[in-house]
């Protein structure tokens, strides 16, 4: 089926378009923008060619490409980042190399180096693929150095997955797949979206409280459980996902405007421009993701999956996530548990133990909550939670007693 014409509609004053499919849509632009006397001409209307992708898909797909013609086990020497504007839905245009930048304008790329009138024009994404296979040539890794005394002190990343996989097998050998992909899921959040500028947004004075982190934290994981699996991974497409500016947080913002609000340039800790820092976020999960795309290949997607499942972290989605609520919500019960031997005498404790949020009152529907992922709970619930340490409940498990709990060792029985 052939794609209907399209039509750029063009604000000649402001530089503002619209792409339209039918007349009533060019009219409804014009008529938006402002009332115009009978002999301006304020506006001009084009024909658009084939309507293309937007350059990251193209880009990534062509990069992943050029990592599996290489012999060695590298990526290729390709950088990718996308350019991140105030309007998340419209973030566009690519970086390449740090100065090779890829516009999209609906039905053409344009291929441009700054401080530079050469640019070049592609109207397909096979002509964008060659035009930076031009590109590429030019990019080379310098030659590897000689080994030196302290080469072999960090394991290899191969030596990593292997580590990793063994780690997995023999600390949770008992987990059925679900589980051990909601594991790995904790893990990936960690690393691509925990251990991030996320976390400099968090720290210090900032709107991006202990509740909201632990609420976005889940909502993060359950984004990157639902893409794994057994059978396929995308893992640049998932990388990308978890930090998609215009991602909806349960907060009810995207991305990037939550970190517009954590933003500040009077403070220090939060004076980098969020829009640098999604980009750079961006890069970094993209080159995640395409070395990861040759682990797969070497290891396979098992062997790949077990690997990040080498610990528990705690989170909603770990194996002791359940172990976790049981103790906690014993603990709101009951003051002398051992969970509160730091807190109990805090002169802020009484007021908060005996102020549980109406809406985990009930602890059936508290533990339900908990156990279905606290990005459910409301706001003012996941911060009481975190004010009562949830993230310090202890996660052992009791076999050979707990001091920390108070709770007395196991004895050998005498074989008289």
């Amino acid at each position: 089926m052939k794609n209907s014409a399209l039509w750029r509609v063009v604000d000649n004053e402001s530089g503002t378009q619209s792409i339209v499919s039918t007349p009533s849509e060019a009219v409804a632009f014009v008529n938006s923008r402002f009332d115009t006397d009978d002999d301006d001409e304020p506006f001009s209307i084009t024909k658009v060619g084939p309507l293309l992708p937007k350059p990251l898909g193209v880009i990534t797909a062509w990069a992943a490409k050029k990592d599996g013609e290489r012999t060695d086990g590298r990526t290729a020497p390709i950088t990718i980042r996308p350019v991140v504007t105030d309007n998340a839905s419209e973030c566009d245009d690519v970086v390449l190399w740090g100065d090779v930048y890829v516009s999209w304008d609906h039905d053409m790329y344009t291929v441009e180096e700054p401080d530079s009138s050469e640019y070049s024009e592609a109207y397909s994404a096979a002509e964008l693929s060659a035009i930076l296979d031009e590109y590429a040539d030019d990019y080379e890794y310098a030659p590897e150095g000689p080994e030196g005394p302290d080469s072999h002190r960090w394991p290899k990343p191969e030596e990593l997955i292997t580590y990793g996989a063994q780690e997995c097998a023999k600390r949770f050998g008992h987990l059925d797949d679900d589980a051990l992909l909601w594991l790995a899921a904790t893990r990936i959040t960690l690393a691509v979206w925990r251990n991030t500028p996320v976390e400099n947004w968090h720290a210090g004075k900032s709107p991006l409280h202990d509740g909201t982190m632990m609420r976005i934290n889940t909502a993060t994981t359950r984004l990157v459980r639902s893409m794994l699996s057994f059978d396929h991974v995308d893992w640049i497409g998932l990388g990308l996902a978890i930090v998609n500016p215009s991602r909806v947080l349960p907060t009810g913002q995207s991305v990037l405007e939550l970190g517009l609000a954590c933003h500040n340039p009077d403070d220090p800790a939060h004076e980098v421009d969020p829009r640098v820092e999604l980009a750079g976020m961006a890069q970094v999960a993209i080159s995640w993701g395409r070395r990861y795309c040759l682990t797969e290949k070497e290891f396979g997607l098992r062997t790949l999956i077990e690997s990040f499942c080498a610990s528990d972290n705690g989170w909603f989605g770990a194996p002791s996530w359940g172990r976790i609520v049981d103790r906690f919500l014993t603990a709101v019960d009951d003051r002398e548990n051992a969970h509160w031997r730091i807190h109990r005498d805090k002169p802020w404790f009484d007021k908060w133990f005996t102020n549980r949020p109406a809406d985990i009152a009930d602890t059936t529907e508290f533990r339900r909550l908990l156990l279905a992922g606290p990005d459910l709970l409301s706001e003012e619930a996941a911060e009481w939670c975190v004010e009562g340490a949830i993230g310090y409940v202890c996660q052992d498990d009791h076999a050979n007693g707990c001091p920390r709990c108070g709770i007395p060792l196991a004895t050998e029985s005498s074989n008289e």
